[in-house]
């Protein structure tokens, strides 16, 4: 079975292009394998979405301005000095 860390693995290699299905069952990244069980654990996470025959990242809606990992939200008042 696998764990939430090599779920989070499959996930960044989506990151970088979609997995393609093979002709005998299953998906491949390149070389790797992955099996049908593990995809479908991706499915009902809502992370990913089958497109035609690849397997690729969901779009995820926007929830309003990003921000990157460090940076702080603001109080979204003005500094008074």
């Amino acid at each position: 079975m696998m764990d939430r860390t090599n779920l989070r693995y499959l996930l960044r290699l989506l990151e970088h292009g979609p997995f393609e299905r093979r002709p005998r069952g299953g998906w491949r990244f390149g070389t790797k394998v992955i099996s049908d069980a593990v995809v479908e654990r991706l499915l009902v996470s809502g992370r990913v979405e089958i497109v035609g025959l690849t397997l690729q990242l969901a779009a995820m809606p926007s929830s309003g301005p990003s921000r990157s990992r460090n940076e702080r939200p603001s109080a979204g008042l003005p500094f008074s000095q």
